[in-house]
């Protein structure tokens, strides 16, 4: 599912249009999964901003078979993990009612818990493809638009020659499909499961 190899190649050669492309491909996922913890909009945005100027300040480190996923994941929980360690920022959330002590903590220890490892990701992977694979094939085609290429509801119905609510009817089983078979994993696939 994600071509990853040739993009740290191009990543590590200090190839903008390779950057984009992680880019693009991970923002969704790293902003679903910030947002478990730090539910802010503008917070998440520059913690997922550190996150690829991490990436890209070092990316004549990453190693060839860096995980691109659990890379990106890590750094962001770790990005997360020191702003919830800093009081400035705390007293942010608290002044403007986001979040209070007791759930600032929950979330602190809870991404503590998260592991963010190349195995869990390309766990994750593994079971992201065999979840898909047991999907009826329009339902599938109809997640893989929704999800992989970002099309709304009405564009997959014209292009699919289909009414909208047989799309809002598979993307409901293959939501279902997928929050079952991906429950233990739900901050890392969270832009999968939200409607």
């Amino acid at each position: 599912m994600f071509q990853e190899k040739g993009l740290v190649d191009g990543i590590r050669k200090g190839d903008e249009s390779s950057f984009k492309k992680v880019h693009q491909l991970f923002y969704p996922r790293l902003y679903y999964f910030v947002l478990e913890f730090i539910p802010q909009s503008d917070l998440v945005e520059n913690i997922i901003q550190e996150t690829f100027m991490t990436l890209w300040q070092k990316r004549e480190a990453l190693l060839e078979n860096t995980n691109l996923g659990a890379y990106l994941f890590t750094v962001a929980k770790n990005n997360c993990l020191t702003r919830l360690r800093d009081q400035k920022y705390c007293q942010k959330l608290f002044v403007n009612e986001i979040m209070d002590e007791s759930e600032l903590e929950l979330n602190r220890s809870a991404l503590l818990e998260i592991d963010s490892s190349a195995f869990v990701v390309e766990e994750i992977e593994q079971i992201i493809q065999e979840t898909l694979a047991q999907l009826p094939p329009q339902c599938r085609r109809v997640f893989e638009m929704s999800r992989f290429k970002e099309m709304k509801n009405r564009e997959i119905a014209e292009e699919l020659d289909i009414s909208i609510k047989v799309v809002e009817k598979h993307m409901t089983r293959a939501l279902k499909t997928f929050r079952t078979a991906l429950k233990d994993y739900i901050p890392f696939v969270a832009y999968l499961l939200v409607p």
